[in-house]
């Protein structure tokens, strides 16, 4: 169980680090077991952020737009 939960927290952490680069994204919980850890200004279609998962904000995709070159090794 623990190797189960190391490794999805690795997973996550790797990314959030793709996506906090995003234009989109106000904050990213510092809380690794949070369910919905992004605070989004795309979706809520205001300045006040709404709360989305990791899945939302990959599915959206604007964070490809930010420049960043993630190299496969």
């Amino acid at each position: 169980m623990d190797k189960l939960l190391r490794s999805q927290l690795e997973t996550e952490l790797i990314t959030t680090e793709m996506v906090k680069h995003c234009s989109y994204c106000v904050m990213i919980s510092p809380d690794p077991l949070h369910r919905t850890p992004i605070y989004c200004i795309k979706y809520s279609g205001s300045n006040t952020p709404i709360l989305v998962n990791l899945a939302t904000c990959l599915s959206c995709g604007a964070f490809k737009k930010c420049g960043l070159r993630f190299e496969q090794s």
